[in-house]
């Protein structure tokens, strides 16, 4: 699966790099929330997408990416709990809601309930 990952904070980028390149996922890695949404109009199957972010932030994103007829699944990545903040996110249009800090395994398992399975590797 072609998974792009928007969020500025390069431990999680690298935590969440390995762990999904280990099954088999193409990553492609934005810092901020604008690049990301800029990033989003190439071919994904399944956007990570932060919530607090320099330059544009993940809510607005999602909206913006929604409003252009973006369908893909989107999930949220943010280290709130509030019930407030899981309302805001899926009013923006995210399909999914996980709270950091984030497991490999959970994000593995949030990977595989929304997206299709990974591509078979080469040769």
């Amino acid at each position: 699966m072609r998974i792009l990952l928007v969020e500025d904070d390069p431990m999680n980028v690298e935590l969440f790099e390995s762990a999904l390149a280990s099954e088999g996922h193409e990553v492609v890695t934005e810092r901020d929330g604008a690049a990301g949404e800029r990033r989003a109009s190439d071919r994904f199957d399944l956007i990570l997408l932060d919530i607090q972010m320099p330059k544009k932030n993940g809510l607005d994103v999602c909206r913006s990416l929604r409003a252009r007829g973006l369908r893909i699944p989107i999930v949220a990545l943010s280290a709130s709990v509030l019930p407030e903040e899981i309302e805001r996110t899926k009013a923006a249009g995210f399909d999914a809601f996980l709270s950091k800090p984030i497991s490999p395994r959970d994000l593995r398992d949030a990977v595989r309930r929304l997206g299709a399975p990974p591509r078979a590797a080469a040769g």
